[in-house]
């Protein structure tokens, strides 16, 4: 059998095996016996990562209990050596849910748009991977803020590749401002302020608005605890309709919205919270 094989034989009975302790978790009294089993399983390194546990009110209330389930090898912070490598094997391709943010990207850049904010956008895993379908324009200008430890690592990959001068990598999300477009796939769940709270603060928001591979609730805003494999994050799951109310009280228009049934989450012992698919949107901001 090859690695690969097995590898993928181990993730299959790792997951048969979250899902039993959840299902035993359910019956009566079980609960108290089945979550302790859990969460020791929940706190040690795992190669694939994306486990979850808990429910909690807030950022800072998931923090503290990330912290007291950390340890050396799975600090409570993303900002780490291994964050910075996670992504590099998927530099050069795109996944299929990214191609309806290439899509209006493409429609962005063609009608003018240079100044692009790409929020968490790790290496430029999203300016090198548009890059195979899209002609950037000479003054194209791709900001990425990210986390420390991946922003250098971004820095040094692109003066490698040569493209510094178009992919720069700043320290503050208000660089946002006076950007074109604003991007984000698959950062918005692990910050500790709101996608609207950010639009909020700037002094020019950008006039148009992508977003992609983001869990989002039918009825609840909460926030679990997601075991990455490198690390144990506080993990953000908004209320869909209140995230895209207070983005359209800020002036802006649903123009797409798509859904990604194949990402999904379940959290042990909390089956109402379940998330049965992410979500992307392009949103434009409507002329004052």
């Amino acid at each position: 059998m090859s690695s690969n094989a097995s590898g993928w034989g181990l993730y299959r009975l790792r997951q048969s095996l979250i899902r039993a302790a959840a299902d035993v978790g359910q019956l009566p009294g079980m609960h108290s016996i089945a979550e302790p089993f859990y969460r020791r399983y929940f706190k040690r390194p795992c190669r694939r990562g994306n486990l979850y546990y808990g429910i909690f009110e807030s950022y800072d209330e998931a923090l503290a209990q990330a912290e007291q389930l950390s340890s050396a090898s799975l600090p409570a912070s993303y900002d780490v050596e291994g964050a910075a490598l996670k992504y590099r094997a998927q530099l050069e391709t795109l996944r299929t849910c990214d191609y309806p943010a290439l899509y209006w990207l493409r429609e962005i850049i063609e009608a003018g748009g240079r100044k692009v904010f790409d929020l968490g956008g790790h290496l430029g895993l999203a300016y090198y991977g548009y890059s195979k379908y899209l002609s950037y324009p000479h003054d194209l200008r791709w900001r990425v803020h990210d986390l420390p430890q991946v922003m250098a690592a971004g820095r040094s990959l692109a003066s490698e590749r040569g493209c510094s001068g178009s992919l720069q990598f700043v320290e503050s999300p208000s660089d946002a401002d006076d950007a074109d477009v604003l991007i984000s796939a698959g950062a918005l769940q692990y910050l500790n302020y709101r996608l609207p709270a950010l639009i909020q603060r700037l002094r020019k928001p950008p006039r148009h608005v992508i977003f992609n591979l983001t869990p989002l609730h039918d009825s609840k805003s909460f926030f679990t605890l997601q075991n990455l494999g490198i690390a144990i994050c506080p993990y953000r799951i908004d209320h869909a309709s209140t995230l895209f109310d207070e983005m359209r009280n800020l002036g802006y228009k649903v123009r797409d919205h798509w859904t990604l049934a194949d990402r999904r989450i379940r959290i042990p012992f909390a089956e109402a919270y379940s998330v049965d698919h992410y979500h992307g949107c392009y949103l434009e901001l409507a002329p004052s």
